[in-house]
């Protein structure tokens, strides 16, 4: 259970970002833009060794949803070239596990006290200078994220979960892993500057065209820690080299919206796991629930405002 304090902290780091990035009524505080669609998740068995958790059993076949999105605060903002993809799996047991992933492989901070120091130091040019001439190290991986390059197609962009997490199989048998999207239609990039000229809804458009033509496809797989791997700190990423089991096949199907799905608020938690799934002790993971209930508590209300307008033109067609 978390603490007050860190409840604390997600609320100063929801406010810092509206402060720096101004506040969008009814949206989140980053990834504000994004597109809901449908699928459904096959498990190739292969997992099963690994971990007891229901939709990784041999035959497990469940229905999921999957939010992507640009980071940006502002949903009017050109399209960001770090983009995110939220899966929700909807189990048989009545509950839901999440896994959020990013097309980064690493996170550009390391602690929650880090992400608000960036956050509070980006509130003007002058600060921003200061702070990031006395934090070498976090500069540099500002630097490096803002070098990466833009996707061309959602359906051609690997996605990163960036944390660690245990799995634990009916033998008690724990393993650390992370996990990662790799689409089947492989990895597709352009320069950040490209996409930002384009609209954007660009990505959604491109995988709603792609998608009248049938599913789009993606592995699930994991990579297996070693005993030199970081299994705290989300801004080290873990060598390529690291084994992978395939856990299984995730078709994405069609685009739905939060009215079809009855889900008004549709928060992802990263930390919400199933049985055979814990949490690791990394900090930022720890403290993304807050954030996220925090940012959702700010958006609830102009969430219910679209939803009234669009039944009063429901209403009137």
């Amino acid at each position: 259970m978390q603490s007050h304090g860190q409840y604390q902290r997600a609320d100063a780091l929801v406010t810092g970002i509206h402060q720096a990035n101004g506040f969008h009524p009814g949206y989140r505080a980053v990834h504000a833009l994004g597109r809901i669609y449908r699928g459904v998740f096959t498990a190739s068995g292969d997992g099963a060794a690994l971990t007891r958790a229901a939709h990784l059993q041999p035959g497990s076949v469940v229905p999921a949803t999957m939010r992507f999105s640009s980071a940006a605060s502002d949903p009017e903002a050109p399209p960001s070239p770090v983009t995110a993809m939220a899966t929700k799996f909807y189990l048989d047991n009545g509950t839901v596990t999440d896994l959020i992933a990013l097309n980064i492989p690493a996170f550009p901070m390391a602690t929650p006290d880090d992400v608000l120091r960036v956050v509070t130091a980006n509130k003007d040019p002058e600060t921003r200078r200061a702070f990031f001439a006395g934090n070498p190290g976090i500069a540099r991986a500002i630097q490096a994220l803002a070098a990466v390059p833009a996707p061309r197609s959602l359906a051609e962009t690997a996605f990163h979960a960036i944390h660690t997490f245990w799995f634990e199989n009916d033998a008690r048998e724990r393993r650390a892993v992370r996990y990662h999207w790799e689409p089947e239609a492989g990895v597709s990039t352009q320069p950040a500057a490209e996409l930002s000229a384009q609209p954007n809804d660009v990505l959604f458009a491109e995988l709603e065209s792609r998608l009248t033509d049938g599913p789009v496809m993606f592995r699930l797989v994991v990579s297996l820690a070693q005993e030199v791997d970081d299994l705290l700190d989300p801004s080290t990423a873990w060598p390529q080299d690291r084994e992978r089991v395939v856990l299984g096949r995730l078709a994405v199907q069609r685009r739905t919206s939060l009215e079809e799905i009855g889900d008004p608020i549709m928060m992802h938690d990263p930390t919400r796991t199933t049985d055979g799934i814990d949490t690791s002790d990394d900090p930022i993971l720890a403290a993304r629930r807050g954030i996220y209930e925090a940012s959702a508590v700010n958006r609830g209300a102009g969430w219910k405002s679209r939803a009234a307008e669009a039944a009063r033109k429901a209403g009137a067609s």
